[in-house]
């Protein structure tokens, strides 16, 4: 309460005493009895509101007269009302409710998310987020989970399928035929060496030579073995198989379309055993039995995490990465009013549900607040606030019964 309005309200009161005991000697004078009247009547228009104002907050004059010290004597129902006005008519829930409606508070989330990503405490704050998230995931927890998927597709995957349609892809793309073509570019290569066609030439001769044969087949194979040096036999067979190489390069050859057509048979015949099936899935179960999966998806895992934690402290990663997204997934929502219905919608929903299960601790705050302070310091406190008001009520008591005492006073002059 302001120290001048009290005072102020004291002064009328001591002006309207003064008044009055001053004009009580001379009140057998027209004027001065008219003034007395006034005077009179202000002092108790005074006294009475002095009165009214000091019993709402204390006993006057300390003496424990019926039906003052209003607040103190009342404050549990005081308190009650308080509360019982601010939950049901300041801040009822109907009132709370249409307020939120009027806010479009997804529209204010956009915006405010807009204006605020782009500034430089946003960046810091991607990247503090960021490193927090990547931290903090649980490796210990996903290994196990991939470890036990990752091995149930293993332990599934058909191998001899698998090699099925490896074969079928190679044939698909005339491996088959390149396999041939290799083996020929070899064959060729190997003839055209000087010590092969030696070689080749000293077997042809040795093996001329151990042909038992007698008679005229004797006399014909010493005069060829006579005619033919190892050299010449050596040479002679290999444009023999240069020439059959050249043929099989043709891949009309119908020798080629043979060896061909007979190696994928061998080996579709191959696969479809089911000892090669066996022997793939043994190969399949001692290859995983070998191998720590856990191990090395732990490894992998942490290489990515220290990767992607390098990667979020580059001057890049936040307005060049995040950023960008998150303007993206703004402008998405703002183009679309049905999402944003949809997200006001559970917002509102989540506020409403919010405001039924803690409204009632809105009345409990503002009583235990009021609880907290004893009479003299609440009663202090309001005299504080409204008691600058009350003290008016004083002066204005003084100066209306003034007033109201000048007419009566008047009016009795008049009349006697």
């Amino acid at each position: 309460m302001k120290t001048n309005t009290r005072h102020i309200a004291a002064i009328s009161l001591l002006v309207m005493a003064i008044g009055f005991l001053i004009t009580v000697p001379f009140s057998s004078i027209g004027w001065v009895r008219f003034l007395r009247g006034g005077f009179e009547a202000g002092l108790v228009g005074g006294l009475a509101d002095w009165f009214a104002v000091t019993a709402l907050f204390r006993h006057p004059l300390g003496i424990p007269i019926p039906h003052t010290a209003i607040l103190p004597n009342n404050r549990k129902r005081v308190t009650k009302a308080l509360v019982s006005t601010v939950e049901n008519d300041l801040l009822s829930k109907t009132s709370i409710r249409a307020k939120l409606k009027q806010l479009s508070v997804t529209s204010r989330l956009l915006d405010g998310a807009a204006a605020t990503i782009h500034q430089k405490e946003a960046a810091s704050a991607i990247v503090s987020v960021s490193d927090y998230a990547v931290r903090s995931f649980p490796l210990e927890r996903v290994v196990p989970v991939l470890e036990r998927e990752i091995g149930s597709k293993l332990q599934s995957i058909d191998t001899a399928g698998i090699a099925s349609r490896l074969l079928d892809y190679a044939y698909a793309n005339d491996w088959d035929g390149k396999s041939l073509d290799f083996v020929l570019d070899f064959a060729e290569e190997f003839l055209n060496r000087e010590s092969t066609v030696r070689q080749m030439g000293a077997m042809a001769s040795d093996a001329i030579g151990r042909i038992p044969a007698n008679g005229l087949m004797s006399f014909a194979l010493n005069a060829f073995a006579g005619f033919m040096s190892e050299e010449r036999l050596g040479e002679t067979i290999r444009q023999m198989l240069q020439t059959q190489i050249w043929e099989l390069r043709d891949e009309q050859n119908a020798t080629r379309i043979a060896i061909s057509e007979t190696l994928r048979l061998k080996l579709d015949t191959f696969v479809a055993k089911p000892e090669t099936k066996e022997a793939l899935e043994q190969w399949k179960a001692d290859l995983l039995s070998r191998f720590d999966l856990a191990a090395t998806l732990s490894g992998f895992l942490e290489q990515a995490r220290e990767r992607l934690l390098a990667f979020i402290h580059t001057e890049a990663y936040a307005p060049e990465v995040v950023v960008p997204i998150l303007d993206q997934a703004i402008e998405r929502v703002r183009q679309s009013p049905e999402q944003v219905e949809r997200i006001e919608t559970f917002i509102q929903d989540k506020l409403a549900g919010w405001i039924e299960s803690n409204h009632n601790k809105i009345g409990a705050l503002i009583e235990e607040n009021i609880n907290k302070y004893d009479n003299d310091t609440l009663i202090a406190m309001l005299e504080d606030k409204i008691g600058h008001d009350l003290q008016w009520i004083r002066v204005n008591g003084a100066i209306c019964g003034f007033g109201i005492g000048l007419v009566l006073s008047a009016f009795h002059l008049l009349v006697v």
